[in-house]
Parts: C-alpha cells; sequence; structure tokens
C-alpha cells in the first residue's frame, strides 16, 4: 500500500511539474498582442478608409463662395483596395518559409494570397469607387442636377483611368454611383459609359512615375540617400522589433528586421481581406504598427513625394491638360463639365507633391520620435488610402474664376494662395513653367 502512494505521489508530482513547464514556456502565446481591426482602421494605422466615411450617405452638400457657381469638376481617384502586388506576395512567401515552425503561426503562416490575383480589386475594392460615386452625387447635388438634366454626353463628362484592371474597374463603379437610375439598361436603369485610357508607357498623365527615367535611375535606384535613411531605420527602430520578436515567439534563425515591415503588410491585407487581427497582427504592439507604418510613409516621402527635387516637378503634364481644360471651358472652346480621372497612389503623390500641397511641418526621416509620428497629419494612412479622392473644383464668380483642392472632402490651402478659393490666375502663376512642361527633357527619356 505504502509503494502505491508513493508511485501515486510520484505521478501527481509529475503532472504538476509538466504542467507548471508548460505555463513557464508557453512558446510565446501569452504574449501576442490582441487588436480590433476597427480601431486599427479608425487610427488610420493601415491603408483602409473607415467605413463611417467609406460607406456613409450621410453627406451634406457643399455651400458656394458667394457670388460663385460650381461649373467644372477634375477628379482625381485612387483605385479601390486590392489584393497584394508581386513584391508583397514574395514577401508573404518568405514571411511563409520563416514562420513555418513558429509555435505561435503553426494556423496561418501559409500565404491565402495567389499570385494569379494580384493587383486585382477584392469586392470591397468595388464598392468603395461607387459609393464615392454616390457621395459625389450628394456633395455636389446643384452641380449634377444640371449635368444630369440631359442624357449622358461622353465629351461632357470624362472619364480615364490608368491602363489597368483595377483603375478601369473602379471607374465603372464610380460611373455607377454616379448615373445608376439616369440609363436604358434593364430594370435599374444601369448607364454605359466610356472609360478612356492611354497605353501605361505612354500616358504621363496618369503613369508618369513609371515613365520618367530619372525617376528609374535616380529614385527608386542609385538613391543614396534614401539608403542611408532606410539603414538607420533599420538599426535603430526595426532591429528592436525584430529582436523581440525572435526572442518571443521562438523564431529560428533571428528574424530579420526588414521583415518586420511585411509582418506589418500581412497584418493590414489579413484585415483587409478577412477582418483579422489574430494573425500577423498578433505579432505587433501598437506601437510596433505605428513605427512599421511609418518605414513604408518614410520610403513614399524620400521617393514619391517632396523628399526627393524630381517629384516637385514630375506632375506638370497632369498639370498641364488640367490648365487647358480649364481654360479651353472659361472660353468657351470646350463643353467638358467633369473630368474624373483613376489612377494610383503614385499618382496622386505626385499631383501633390507638384503643386507643394499636403506637406508635413518636418521632412519623414530616420530618427522621428514617436511622438513626432503621431503628430503627422498627412500619411499614406490618413490621405492615400484605397478609393481615396482629390477633386479640383473650378468656379465662375462675378469677379474671377477661382479653384478650391479639396483632398477626400477636406480644402488644402495651395502655397502662394489667399485662402481656399483660389485665384485661377494666381493658381496659374504658382504652377508657372510646370505648365507645358517637357517630360521626357524633365525626365531625360531617350
Amino acid at each position: 500500500m505504502q509503494s502505491y502512494n508513493n508511485l501515486y505521489s510520484f505521478f501527481i508530482l509529475l503532472f504538476y511539474f509538466y504542467n507548471l513547464a508548460l505555463c513557464v514556456n508557453d512558446y510565446g502565446y501569452s504574449k501576442l498582442y490582441r487588436h480590433d481591426p476597427e480601431y486599427l482602421i479608425s487610427k488610420h494605422y493601415l491603408i483602409i478608409e473607415p467605413a463611417e466615411t467609406a460607406f456613409t450617405l450621410d453627406v451634406n452638400p457643399i455651400s458656394y463662395p458667394d457670388k460663385c457657381e460650381l461649373k467644372q469638376l477634375h477628379l482625381l481617384t485612387r483605385h479601390g483596395s486590392r489584393y497584394p502586388d508581386p513584391p508583397v506576395i514574395l514577401a508573404f512567401n518568405r514571411l511563409e518559409k520563416v514562420f513555418a515552425n513558429v509555435p505561435v503561426a503553426k494556423r496561418w503562416y501559409k500565404n491565402p494570397f495567389p499570385m494569379e490575383r494580384n493587383y486585382q480589386l477584392i469586392p470591397r475594392g468595388e464598392i468603395e469607387p461607387y459609393y464615392d460615386g454616390k457621395q459625389s452625387i450628394l456633395r455636389y447635388k446643384k452641380f449634377w442636377k444640371n449635368v444630369r438634366k440631359t442624357r449622358y454626353d461622353p465629351e461632357v463628362v470624362k472619364f480615364q483611368a490608368g491602363a489597368y484592371s483595377r483603375c478601369g474597374a473602379s471607374a465603372m463603379a464610380f460611373s455607377e454611383g454616379l448615373f445608376n437610375g439616369d440609363g436604358p439598361l434593364d430594370t435599374c436603369k444601369n448607364q454605359p459609359v466610356y472609360v478612356w485610357n492611354i497605353p501605361a508607357e505612354q500616358d504621363n498623365i496618369l503613369e508618369m512615375y513609371n515613365n520618367c527615367l530619372l525617376v528609374n535611375e535616380t529614385v527608386l535606384n542609385n538613391n543614396p540617400e534614401y539608403d542611408e535613411q532606410h539603414y538607420i531605420y533599420g538599426n535603430t527602430t526595426l532591429k528592436p522589433i525584430a529582436d523581440r520578436m525572435t526572442n518571443d515567439y521562438g523564431i529560428n534563425p533571428p528574424l530579420d528586421p526588414y521583415l518586420v515591415p511585411s509582418i506589418f503588410n500581412a497584418c493590414q491585407y489579413w484585415v483587409l481581406h478577412f477582418n483579422r487581427t489574430d494573425t500577423w497582427c498578433s505579432l505587433l504592439s501598437e506601437h510596433d504598427i505605428i513605427r512599421s507604418m511609418y518605414y513604408f510613409d518614410m520610403t513614399i516621402y524620400s521617393k514619391s513625394l517632396n523628399g526627393n527635387p524630381i517629384n516637385d516637378r514630375l506632375g506638370c503634364v497632369y498639370y498641364t491638360q488640367l490648365v487647358n481644360s480649364v481654360d479651353d471651358y472659361l472660353n468657351g472652346n470646350s463643353i467638358m463639365v467633369a473630368d474624373l480621372k483613376n489612377g494610383h497612389a503614385h499618382t496622386m503623390f505626385a499631383v501633390l507633391a507638384t503643386l507643394g500641397v499636403a506637406k508635413n511641418p518636418y521632412p519623414l526621416t530616420a530618427n522621428l520620435t514617436l511622438s513626432q509620428i503621431k503628430k503627422l497629419k498627412y500619411t499614406v494612412g490618413k490621405s492615400i488610402y484605397w478609393s481615396s479622392t482629390m477633386y479640383f473644383e473650378i468656379y465662375t464668380c462675378s469677379d474671377s474664376p477661382k479653384v478650391r483642392l479639396v483632398l477626400n472632402f477636406e480644402p488644402l490651402l495651395i502655397p502662394g494662395c489667399e485662402s481656399e478659393y483660389c485665384e485661377w490666375s494666381t493658381f496659374k502663376k504658382v504652377l508657372g513653367d510646370k505648365i507645358g512642361c517637357d517630360f521626357n527633357k524633365l525626365c531625360k527619356n531617350p
């Protein structure tokens, strides 16, 4: 009996120490972070517009300046939400290999995004521009009421898209929101519209960033200023995050610091596609997410915005056609009242940088503190998220024509202008010799 009791006690102790060991080493599960996806979106930590603004129809019509009438709209919008691009999908494949034997990731480490779907819109990405069209009708109610008095005319309302499926499909979705109920097709009275494009390699209006040899040779590549910032940020900010993950989750070999932005990217794509934060997002604290997002903002600043002087002129062809279109209308040589363009984030960056608007108060460099990062007003998550919009409103007034620029319906003060309603003549002076630029000469294209 005594031996039985001893054996029983032995097994009890063994069971106790086994469970104690499990508690001491839980393979990192206790160190995972919990995030509410709606919270991350609402804080603009991700490149996703909050649902309360993206899908609302509670929109008030704009008011006009005294003795002015809105006569023309020029829209530039980013296409809707999509699947990842090929480099991002390849980065996710690399994450899959790195995390294949990491216990906390065993249920979700595999890459769910197929290469054959790269860049394609997702359902949300089709709905976003549809609502943008409906919101335009509501916000510019008086303007569109006048336009819709007559049958759709492709010379009056022009749709242009970058020569990619995501841009063309987004333009079509916007047109559905704008004209649905006015057309001749089926019970819903859909209105077919003409969406035109220029071959991508010739399109210096929407695809200027990819068509500039100088950008390719001195901005995207051979860019020592950016390389230095990239190196500093990797060592001072990304490496501590990677080291913490390596220790917390038992990653072997140690995690490459430059995979931290890819983990963040995986986090936001899982939120976008599956509304889940219990996968890659769970590896990141809230501060890690902020710092990871800033890595992309810093890169965009250096490569696509005012961090490089070439970007101060890269949108010159866009502005040349805008100015010519407005002048033609004001001089009675055009009947076009709406020019609705669907492009990319890099299109909007070039247009903003060329006009010198939406600039933060200090350069986006590797040494910004967390507090400074949080205070940034213009980031990709706050300003150029999927399906973001930029309107140039053209007014005729009793004294002189005026233009107002609104980014996601927030007015921007154009440098050199006295108010948000800028004199058209002043606007053209601000642009100066950017109007009528020689793009190929600027870019040193052959």
